[in-house]
């Protein structure tokens, strides 16, 4: 055998061997995710996805009280209707109308939320992209009905007195 096929022989079975180890090390050096999303993990990005989940177990326990804490005074949706002014609401119709409809006319709900994205626009301003899964009973003249849906949403938040709070996306 010729010496260059040999070294080069030599080399490929060194290689070979290295291989795997090489792959694991490779796999090692990559980024980390927070279980159950696509966010990497840090310290910033864990406490918005830990305040989607808390969100998340609030709306499934129907907990009218976590949600008030949780949204803030300066809460604002246009409906995802920038033209129509008509479907704007602010923190004081989600406290008045939607919450109390919550607590009285949904029976129960189920919802999962997967985090796709952890975003901030700002040292206090930061958006959770994710795509969530529901499914609720509620009364409809006096008959229960179940509802499900698959969507895509996001939340934003505002960093108010140390505390994040929601203001927009419900």
């Amino acid at each position: 055998m010729p010496l260059f096929l040999l070294r080069f022989w030599r080399l490929y079975m060194y290689i070979r061997k290295l291989f795997p180890l090489l792959m694991l090390t490779l796999v090692a050096c990559g980024p980390k995710y927070i279980p159950n999303t696509e966010v990497p993990d840090n310290p910033k990005n864990r406490e918005i996805v830990e305040l989607v989940e808390r969100y998340r177990q609030a709306v499934e326990e129907r907990n009218i009280n976590a949600l008030k804490e949780m949204i803030s005074r300066s809460y604002f949706s246009n409906a995802g209707t920038t033209s129509d002014d008509e479907d704007d609401y602010a923190a004081e119709l989600v406290e008045q109308t939607i919450l109390p409809f919550l607590k009285q006319n949904i029976k129960k709900v189920q919802y999962g939320i997967f985090v796709k994205r952890v975003r901030f626009e700002s040292p206090t301003r930061a958006v959770a992209e994710f795509e969530h899964s529901f499914r609720y009973l509620y009364v409809v003249d006096g008959k229960d009905r179940w509802q499900q849906r698959i969507d895509f949403n996001r939340l934003e938040f505002a960093l108010e007195d140390d505390v994040w709070r929601i203001t927009g996306g419900l």
